[in-house]
Order: structure tokens, then sequence, then C-alpha cells
């Protein structure tokens, strides 16, 4: 199973949500003014906070489009898709600088903070913006497994919004084959295996496929390793 946050292990540290939460309130003061920010200003924040993670919301937002093309979805899916994308880590933005900044493991408590982050942005950008409840669906489920195991919600198969199963595939693609100080880089069909090695069990499968009909001639923005 891939997860590029994954730093070994299954386990819990017993920490309630709600006390995690307070801890990402205390860490970063402007989850309080959500009401007060619109999403493109949250993905502004991210830009300057977490440099990297925005480029990839920008490159998954990218493969998003590629694919939604391939696979013929209609203007509007393709629009909503795309815009869930693009801001699929806004959460990420609220969380404390050293569960990045880190080179060792993550302790049980960090991982646990760090898997809030796909409820944290479906809020943030709740309260903030009057977007498409699908679009929000891709932000909360974007770490949903196929076989039921993912977060935040446990979701399986189908019960999956389809657009948060799309997601799944292009940020754990765009993950792998990006450089990263905790992960090896993948080449391009390196990573296309690993889709299909974690097929029917982290993503969906027709998805995958659909994914692998994309020529690497189509994703010129991977042709440079230093993007």
């Amino acid at each position: 199973m891939y997860d590029i946050l994954e730093t070994g292990g299954q386990y819990s540290s017993g920490k309630g949500e709600t006390e995690i939460l307070d801890e990402l309130h205390h860490y970063n003061d402007l989850y309080r003014q959500a009401p007060k920010q619109n999403a493109m200003e949250w993905m502004e924040f991210l830009s300057r906070k977490y440099p990297a993670t925005y480029r990839h919301c920008v490159r998954v937002a990218i493969l998003a489009e590629k694919l939604a093309d391939g696979m013929a979805i209609g203007e509007e899916e393709k629009k909503k898709l795309v815009i869930g994308c693009f801001l699929h880590d806004v959460g990420k933005g609220l969380l404390p600088t050293e569960l990045w900044n880190q080179q060792a493991s993550l302790s049980p408590e960090q991982w646990d903070t760090l898997k809030l982050h796909p409820n944290a942005g479906a809020d943030l950008i709740r309260t903030s913006s009057e977007l498409n409840p699908d679009i929000l669906g891709i932000i909360r489920h974007h770490h949903e497994h196929w076989d039921g195991t993912g977060y935040p919600s446990g979701l399986k198969g189908e019960e999956i919004p389809y657009l948060a199963r799309i997601c799944a595939v292009l940020d754990a693609f765009d993950s792998m084959v990006s450089e990263h100080p905790y992960a090896e880089m993948k080449s391009l069909d390196e990573a296309k295996e690993e889709l299909v090695r974690c097929s029917s069990t982290q993503f969906d499968e027709t998805i995958v496929q659909a994914f692998l009909q994309l020529p690497n001639s189509m994703l010129g923005i991977y042709m440079d390793t230093s993007h």
C-alpha cells in the first residue's frame, strides 16, 4: 500500500481528534480566521508556508485536467475535479512546520495530527467559500482507500466520492515522481507499476487503468526532474 506520508507501521496514539484539533488551533491562529478568508487566499498562504506542497497541488490539478480529457469527463465535472485537486492539500497549511522540517520519523501523535489535514482543509474551505459540495468531497476524502483502510472516514469502494478517487490516484502518482527528503523519487514507469500494485486495495482499478492510458509524452511536467 502506497502512502507518501507513511512512516512505517500502522498505529494509533489513542489521542482524540478533538484534542488534536485543539493543538492545531494552538499552532495556527489563522484557522480561527477562516470565515474571513476565501479559498485562493488560503492557497496563497499555503504557497508561502509550504511552497513544495503548493507546487504539488498545482501539478495534481494539471494531471486532473489531462486525465479528465482522456476519460471524456464532462466540462462541469472536469471543472470540479481540477479545482478540488488544486485545493486538496489546503489543510496542510494549518499543520505545524516541525512536521515537515524534521528528518526523523514522525511520532504517533504527529502522525495522527498529519492525518487531520483532509477534514481540516474541507472545513476550512466550507466555512470560507461557497464551493460545490463535490469539491469539498475531494478535499475531505482524497486519502480514503478502496478497501476501507484509508482516512478520515474509512469509506470503502464506491462509498468514496468518484472525483476523490481520481484525486487519490493523481496525488499518489505525483508524490512518487517528486523529490522528497523522506522517500526515493520513482521514475514514471515505476510509479505506474506501484499504482497497478495498489489497485483494488488503495485505488479504484478502473481509474488507475484510465490513468495508464496517458502516454508519458503527456506528462511533460515531469520531464525536468527539477520540478
